[in-house]
């Protein structure tokens, strides 16, 4: 009887402390900022979106320990243009939106904090370039 009551105290320890442990992880994961938003605005239309090809998804294979969070954001149809507003809206980039979506064919680096553009990278890049603007916008937005 004393074993089977000190087992289920030990249980009931060991399942607190596993909650506390998750508790944590999750209170980390909410405070956790993109250092930079990478937001590429999109169209299956877009000649420019086309000549980019696939560099986005290879910015984010490359970059992907950096603290960057990539978006697309689609005007393909009206249902896309549709949710990619509100996805802006509900990330702060409710100005970014009104200057810029209507456009295809580039990527917008924002600052993760301020919402501000740091810079634009077209398709006229290549990765090696992209890559290097995108580590810049990093170490700018990190180094203060």
């Amino acid at each position: 009887m004393m074993s089977r009551i000190r087992n289920t105290f030990i249980l009931l320890i060991l399942t607190a402390a596993v909650f506390t442990i998750q508790a944590g992880e999750k209170n980390k994961m909410s405070k956790a900022t993109p250092a930079v938003i990478a937001v590429k605005f999109h169209a299956d239309w877009c000649g420019s979106c086309k000549a980019m090809g696939s560099v986005f998804e290879e910015l984010q294979a490359k970059f992907d320990t950096m603290p960057v969070l990539y978006v697309t954001l689609d005007h393909t149809r009206d249902f896309n243009r549709q949710q990619s507003k509100f996805m802006a809206q509900s990330m702060g980039l409710d100005g970014v939106w009104a200057e810029k979506g209507g456009k295809t064919g580039f990527i917008l680096l924002i600052d993760g904090k301020t919402r501000e553009v740091i810079t634009t990278l077209k398709s006229t890049q290549n990765l090696k370039e992209m890559g290097a603007e995108l580590n810049a916008a990093v170490d700018k937005v990190t180094a203060g």
